[in-house]
Parts: structure tokens; C-alpha cells; sequence
């Protein structure tokens, strides 16, 4: 990547330098008979038509207009190589910001909008590719170019150096005092707001038939529409504030060269050497000041997009938590029990633990039912089992076929532990795409017992509402062309195929009817036959009372805290 830019500055500066010895075989062209080099091509080319000082001159603007094409088409190529370069490394960025933000606990995950986790995982790595990918080579690029123009101007003559660098110096300054403090407010401005307005389409989208049967669509698009007002108007501003740079640079530069020519005029009729001197800082100029326009712009979208850095270099930095020790890996059919510790499990946001010094056994074999009024701790001591919410005392720990044990957290992470647990959630997750890929979440390499699926479908009465090929049925966004009970089948029917040891359920038969409700239990207690440990979250307490262990939270919170 240097590298392309040290040639582009090369050729940048060749291409300049052409134009220099043009003009001055226009203002001098006895020089072409009176310089050796000059005469001898003079007479190289005389044979092919071009043998007068005019048609000389006339095919040196043709080699000017070629060199410069030349100069264009390079610079063209390094830019984009120099964007696909830029842009991968957004493409990895937005894979680092998932994981990132798919790693966090599940208080913080839940407590983060929707609308900010999608703008900095799939919109803020692209505008940190744009800013401070592609504008830090530009900025390099031009540094190059800037560089080497000025060592030829100080070698050439101090003068048009000096000149020279006392309009960059200026410009720059007034450009920084004028912008610096602004980019920085509109940046921290579109830090709050720009998330919040994708928050308003997710949340819009999701409870689509909310907003319209309250008639809230309107509301919800007045606040939609006036955060994008602000962050347009901020947009129009900053757009204004990139041009800055560009109209002062080329008011600079004709303002140098004017008061160049007013005072040569002042002190006498300005001679040749003064106007090859003048043409030089004209071109120099004509050539610099675009730089630093350039540079300027580039450095102030860094500074209006700070915000995208930040978020960056939070996401990069992040770590992902290992395991103390490395678990052996938990055997196809094993038999697991879930034992919890003395666990106490509480939230940032609350003062009191939702559960203190909690402790229980869930055994393979059989269905365990949890009940409890809302906010006894159902939710939050599935999340602990399942290894999303980490106790803040105690411990979740694992026992294998009665003998190893394992503890959550510290022997075995998330991700090892999650493989083993087949889950189903109060919300169906259901996406846009064939049964089959939601029955596999489109894992590579999933594969499905088409034979134990097909099964289940006719089980759980699915066949009919699936169609003649279940598997190829094509679900609409959160699978709205089922109805809940459908979509909560089906959901089940994911948590049962993957045949897992453990099998945690929460709210599994909510939407279902008495008949099917009994279907889904009997299907449960075939899975605990075989060794599975189904532990099923209910509020159904005529469900609760057929399972062979009911834990409730209400009434182990009341003794907790009485």
C-alpha cells in the first residue's frame, strides 16, 4: 500500500513536471536549436513530418496531453486498489463488531438498542472505510506529492517556496480555527441520534400491528422524520465545511499570484525570467492547493466522524473470555444434571439480587417445571442455566453420566455448553426463508433427520398448514403467514430435532390449545425417557403439576426475602 503511494507521488510529480519545460520552449524556442539534447531529437523526429519549431512544440502538447492521461488513469488504478483495500477492512470491522456485540451478557445485549447495534455493526464500518481508511491514504498520498513539490521549490527557488508554504500555513490555520470545535459538536450530535432513528423503523417494523391499530403510525413517523431532519441539516452543514477548504485554498492562490504580478509591475515591467518564475508558482499552486484542500477534508470527515473511531476501537479491543481450562467435550447421548451452587444472580440496574444463595438440581430423565408470578426469576435463572447471566456468587455446574462435573463459566464457556442445549424462547425467533433453513438457522453443514422431522410435523399437526413439501415452505419475516400457535410449534419442533441432553422451554405452550398442549407434553416426556432433562418454564400450573418436579420461585423468593 506505501508502496502504490510512493509511485503514485512519483507520478504525480512527472506529470507536473512536463508542463514547465513546454512553457518555456514557448516563451524561448530558438532554445531547441541552441540545447544539445533538445537539437538531437529535434532531428530524430524531422523525418516523420515534424520538422519546424512549431510542429516540435505542437507534438510536445501532445506528449503534455498523453502524460497527463497517463498521470489520471494511474491514479485512478492506485485509488482503487487503495478502496478495496479500505473497504475489507470495513468488511472484517463489521465481523468484529458482531462478535463483539453477539459476546456481550445478556443484561447488556437486551439493554442496548436495536437501532445501535445494527448501525455499528452494518452502516459505521463502511463510514470508517470512507473516513479514516480511504481519507488516511489520501492523506499520505498527498503529504507525498506535497513533498516533493516542495523540495523542488526550495531547490529551484526559495522565494516561490516560501510563498508557497506561507499560504498553506495560513489557510490551514484559519481552516482549523473556523471547523475544528463544530465537526466535533455535529459529531457527538449524530453519535445520539443516528442510532435512535434506525431503534424507531426496527421497533416500528416488529410491532407493525400496534402502531397501526393504535394509529401511532404518523406519531412514530413525526419522530422518525424530525431526528432525520436534524441529522440532514448537520449533513448539509458539514458539506459546506468540507468545501471551505477548496474555495480559500484557490482564493489564496490567485490572491499570491495577483500580488506577485502588482508588484512586479510596481518595481518595472516585469522581465521572462520573472514570468517562468510567476508560471512556476502558478502551476505549483495549481497543483498544491487541490492537496491541501484534499487533506483538509479528509481530516475534518475524521473529525465529523469521531464517533465511528470510538465505537471502532471499543469493538477491536474487545476480548472474548476463555475458559480456565479446557473441558473434555460432552459425549454424544450423554446423561447431564444441572446442579445450581449456591448461586446468586442480581442485574446492574436492581438494588436486590433477583436470586440469593439459590440452590437446586435438575436431574436427567426428567421434566422439571418452573413456575412463579412474573419477575420471581424464571427468565433470569434459565438465562444462568443456559450460561448467558453469570452468577455473581456461587455456581452453575454440570455433572456427566453421575461422574465429572463441570462448572459453567470456568471449565466450559458459552459457546462449548450451548451445543448441548436445545432451547425454545417465549418468542418464536422465526426468519424470512424455507422451513429447512429455519430448522437449521442456515449453519454450514447442518443436516437434518429428515426422517425424525417429518415425524414431529405430523405430531405436531403441522402437515397441513406446511403443505405437501414441509421442509421447502417458504415463511415470511418472523413467520407471519402462521399463526402463533404455528409458529410456536414449529419453533418446537427446532428444539426437538437437534435430539440435545438438555432441553430448556420457556412458555412452550402458551399459545397452544389443551389438545395440542398435551401433544407437545407427551413429546416432552419421550425426550426425558431416553435420558434428555427437559426443564420447562410454565405459568400453566395444571401443566406443572404432570411434571416430575415443580420449582417455584414465587414462594422461594418469599421465604428469601421475608
Amino acid at each position: 500500500m506505501l508502496l502504490s503511494i510512493f509511485v503514485n507521488s512519483i507520478v504525480e510529480i512527472l506529470g507536473l513536471a512536463v508542463v514547465v519545460p513546454v512553457i518555456g520552449l514557448v516563451v524561448q524556442p530558438e532554445t531547441i536549436q541552441t540545447n544539445p539534447t533538445l537539437k538531437s531529437v529535434f532531428d530524430l523526429v524531422a523525418p516523420l513530418g515534424i520538422n519546424t519549431p512549431s510542429s516540435f512544440l505542437i507534438a510536445l502538447c501532445g506528449l503534455m496531453i498523453g502524460a497527463f492521461l497517463f498521470k489520471a488513469l494511474f491514479g485512478l488504478a492506485v485509488n482503487l486498489f487503495q478502496t478495496r483495500f479500505s473497504f475489507s477492512v470495513a468488511h472484517r470491522l463489521s465481523g468484529q463488531m458482531w462478535s463483539y456485540h453477539f459476546s456481550q451478557s445478556l443484561e447488556r445485549m437486551r439493554g442496548t438498542d436495536s437501532g445501535r447495534i445494527l448501525v455499528e455493526i452494518n452502516g459505521w464500518p463502511l463510514q470508517f472505510a470512507n473516513a479514516f481508511m480511504v481519507g488516511g491514504l489520501m492523506i499520505v498520498n498527498e503529504i507525498s506529492v506535497i513533498s516533493v513539490i516542495a523540495m523542488g521549490l526550495l531547490i529551484y527557488n526559495p522565494v516561490v517556496f516560501v510563498s508557497i508554504a506561507v499560504l498553506i500555513g495560513f489557510g490551514a490555520l484559519i481552516i482549523r480555527r473556523a471547523t475544528k470545535r463544530r465537526l466535533l459538536a455535529y459529531s457527538d450530535i449524530r453519535r445520539q441520534i443516528e442510532p435512535h432513528t434506525n431503534t424507531l423503523i426496527t421497533n416500528a417494523v416488529r410491532g407493525f400491528l400496534e402502531v397501526i391499530t393504535f394509529r401511532a403510525s404518523d406519531a412514530v413517523r413525526e419522530a422518525y422524520l424530525k431526528d432525520r431532519w436534524t441529522i440532514f441539516r448537520l449533513a448539509s452543514h458539514t458539506s459546506v465545511l468540507n468545501l471551505s477548504p477548496a474555495k480559500l485554498y484557490e482564493v489564496l492562490a490567485v490572491v499570491a499570484v495577483a500580488g506577485s504580478i502588482i508588484i512586479a509591475l510596481l518595481q518595472g515591467t516585469p522581465d521572462s525570467g520573472f514570468l517562468e518564475l510567476l508560471s512556476f508558482m502558478a502551476i505549483s499552486a495549481y497543483r498544491i492547493m487541490p492537496s491541501m484542500s484534499r487533506l483538509n477534508s479528509a481530516v475534518m470527515q475524521m473529525r465529523g466522524q469521531q464517533y465511528v473511531l470510538d465505537t471502532m476501537e471499543r469493538g477491536c479491543a474487545h476480548q472474548p473470555k476463555t475458559p480456565h481450562r479446557t473441558a473434555s467435550n460432552i459425549e454424544q447421548g450423554a446423561k447431564v444434571d444441572l446442579c445450581v451452587n449456591g448461586a446468586t444472580l442480581s442485574y446492574e440496574a436492581l438494588d436486590e439480587p433477583v436470586l440469593a444463595q439459590f440452590n437446586h438440581s435438575f436431574s436427567n430423565g426428567k421434566v422439571h417445571a418452573v413456575i412463579g408470578p412474573s419477575g420471581s426469576g424464571k427468565s433470569t435463572l434459565i438465562s444462568a442455566l443456559l450460561g448467558l447471566h453469570q452468577p455473581e456468587q456461587g455456581a452453575i455446574e454440570v455433572q456427566l453420566n453421575g461422574q465429572e462435573t463441570i462448572t459453567l463459566g470456568e471449565d466450559l464457556d458459552l459457546h462449548d455448553w450451548i451445543l448441548h442445549v436445545g432451547y425454545l424462547s417465549q418468542q418464536p425467533f422465526l426468519f424470512q426463508g424455507t422451513v429447512r433453513d429455519n430448522l437449521t438457522l442456515r449453519v454450514p453443514g447442518a443436516v437434518l433427520n429428515e426422517e425424525l422431522v417429518m415425524s414431529l410435523i405430523q405430531k405436531l399437526e403441522l402437515d397441513e398448514c406446511l403443505g405437501p413439501c414441509p421442509l421447502e415452505f417458504e415463511l415470511h419475516e418472523g413467520g407471519s403467514n402462521l399463526s402463533g400457535g404455528q409458529q410456536q410449534r414449529l419453533a418446537l419442533l427446532r428444539a426437538l430435532q437437534v435430539q440435545r441432553p438438555v432441553l430448556i422451554l420457556d412458555e412452550a405452550t402458551s399459545a397452544l390449545d389443551s389438545k395440542l398442549r398435551d401433544v407437545v407434553f407427551e413429546l416432552l416426556r419421550e425426550r426425558a425417557a431416553v435420558g434428555c432433562n427437559v426443564i420447562l418454564v410454565t405459568h400453566d400450573n395444571e401443566l406443572a403439576q404432570r411434571c416430575d418436579d415443580v420449582l417455584d420461585l414465587g414462594t422461594l423468593r418469599n421465604d428469601l426475602f421475608s
